[in-house]
């Protein structure tokens, strides 16, 4: 009997011990949870558009680094979030005072020492980092673990590298074989590419695990900054519109295919359809699978995409949620929803916490080059089922109150001020001009006007008119459609191609103004140029 007092005292004893202890944690917890709010709340950015369960922070990243329009952010080596600079900085973001918040940028790297530029490709195996930059990968690692690389050397530098600021690698992404895929963006737009006997420009190549063996697996793309796998191994780029592609892409990977960019360059049978026209936004850039096991607002499997924006439109860019549903014959179904506008976005990842990190590359010049001081940021979406978020149709609301007379008067405008003759409206047809089709889904009807009356402001680079002036004196002004070592394709006024050989060539001279011409509505009247806009935003499926 008194042994089983003293259990009793004892299992009592050690139960209030226990209840002590999971008051102690529960205020402990509480405390910490006040702390982490009370942080949260601080950085909230209340001004974001959202559309879904989430709350939208700005990291306060006010040590280390000093941030220059980041390229990428990625999850790394550690479970650490690493990004990168335009100027070339490599860094981790770091949370020091343990509030949840990372606060300093710490200096990994910066390719820059090497002489090299635009870190746009990010991948990792290990605590082994692969960096994709214009000229070379190379490959960085902590041997000591002091937070920064201390030991580097070349994985590959075969790419035909001209300076021109848009020739990129991009979507560094090791496949389930163990190989490095990347993409290299096209030398269309380039009036002076770097020879290119091996097509890798405008392709996906397939670099060995040694870096010694390389594998064209894709041609006839334009600009792929975004690459994943998925968990049964299909590989999904992006791609942007134009320059034959009608909408922004997305694709999964079919080895050894052409994908309709640039068919001057490569021998094909067939291009390859995307498998999904984006709508979110336009330029995607950036983009990830959400983990299996990680909920995120009931996201997990899906695949969200960083949307850059129009060039130069500063309160552009979105991100966007694809939800993948197998089919059962090999093929996918996708329903694409928006997440949040926040302009101007280069990448993004999910962090260890489960909560999405995104990179804003900031204003620029239009190709990407840091004109401004500390441009850029990053922001953090956590999942917080109590968010008040905005209802998703409401930014599928467009103003369609035109009516069929007014639509009709505007055809026949387009028609008389011979918009047709530069501009088609089918989707496929490339003439001098940016094909129509859809540009209300792309622009609302404010920046559609402001194009018409401002066509020099923000000239998108594959439309940057050329003046070439040949050895005979002969002055030809138009637009490159194709260029290699050997000649150029322009599209001169009236949509005619034209192959120049080099050696005929004294002078290639950029426009500094649109070819378009200006001044197009000054004519019209108010009913007028709302019926042109009518016209324009009927175009639309």
């Amino acid at each position: 009997m008194a042994r089983h007092k003293k259990l009793l005292k004892k299992f009592v004893f050690t139960r209030l011990q226990s209840l002590s202890l999971v008051v102690l944690l529960l205020l402990f917890s509480n405390c910490d949870s006040k702390k982490t709010n009370r942080s949260y709340s601080q950085f909230i950015e209340p001004d974001i558009p959202v559309y879904g369960p989430y709350t939208a922070i700005k990291l306060p990243i006010k040590n280390g680094v000093v941030i220059s329009n980041p390229l990428q952010v990625s999850l790394g080596p550690g479970g650490l979030i690493f990004a990168s600079n335009q100027t070339g900085e490599i860094y981790t973001l770091r949370d020091t005072d343990e509030d949840g918040i990372e606060d300093t940028a710490l200096l990994y790297c910066n390719v820059s020492d090497f002489g090299l530029r635009s870190p746009a490709g990010f991948a990792y195996r290990g605590d082994t980092v692969y960096i994709g930059t214009a000229q070379q990968i190379r490959v960085f690692i902590d041997l000591d673990n002091d937070g920064k690389a201390d030991t580097s050397w070349v994985y590959f530098d075969d790419i035909p590298e001209s300076g021109h600021p848009y020739e990129w690698s991009t979507g560094l992404e090791f496949g389930p074989d163990g190989s490095l895929y990347l993409a290299l963006a096209t030398d269309s737009w380039n009036a002076a590419p770097s020879p290119d006997p091996k097509g890798y420009r405008g392709s996906i190549l397939k670099i060995s695990p040694d870096g010694k063996e390389v594998k064209v697996v894709a041609t006839g793309i334009r600009s792929v900054y975004g690459m994943k796998f998925n968990p049964h191994g299909d590989l999904f780029f992006t791609d942007n519109e134009g320059g034959g592609n009608p909408t922004e892409e997305l694709n999964i990977l079919v080895s050894d295919s052409y994908y309709g960019h640039n068919p001057r360059k490569y021998k094909f049978d067939k291009a390859i359809d995307p498998i999904f026209s984006l709508q979110t936004e336009i330029a995607p850039s950036g983009m990830v699978f959400n983990p299996n096991d990680n909920d995120f607002g009931g996201s997990a499997g899906n695949l969200f995409i960083a949307y850059y924006g129009p060039g130069e439109r500063w309160t552009r860019g979105a991100i966007g949620r694809l939800e993948i549903e197998p089919s059962g014959n090999g093929e996918y179904i996708f329903r694409e929803y928006p997440i949040a506008e926040i302009p101007k976005l280069s990448g993004l990842a999910f962090g260890k916490d489960g909560s999405l990190y995104v990179s804003q590359h900031g204003k620029a010049d239009y190709w990407y080059n840091a004109i401004y001081e500390n441009e850029g940021a990053f922001y953090k979406l956590i999942h917080d089922p109590s968010a008040k978020y905005l209802p998703m149709e409401s930014r599928l609301e467009k103003a369609k109150d035109y009516s069929a007379s007014s639509v009709e008067m505007g055809k026949q405008l387009y028609a008389e001020y011979a918009c047709l003759a530069c501009h088609s409206v089918d989707g496929t047809t490339e003439l001098l001009g940016p094909n129509l089709k859809d540009v209300g889904i792309r622009f609302s009807r404010e920046e559609i006007l402001y194009e018409i009356e401002n066509p020099s402001q923000i000239i998108k680079p594959s439309m940057k008119g050329v003046k070439i002036t040949k050895n005979n004196g002969q002055v030809m002004v138009g637009r490159i459609v194709n260029s290699n070592e050997n000649d150029i394709s322009m599209m001169l006024v009236g949509n005619n191609v034209v192959k120049i050989n080099r050696d005929e060539i004294m002078a290639i001279q950029d426009e500094e103004k649109s070819l378009m011409y200006e001044g197009l509505t000054r004519s019209l009247s108010e009913i007028q140029v709302n019926a042109l806009l009518d016209y324009l935003m009927s175009l639309n499926d």
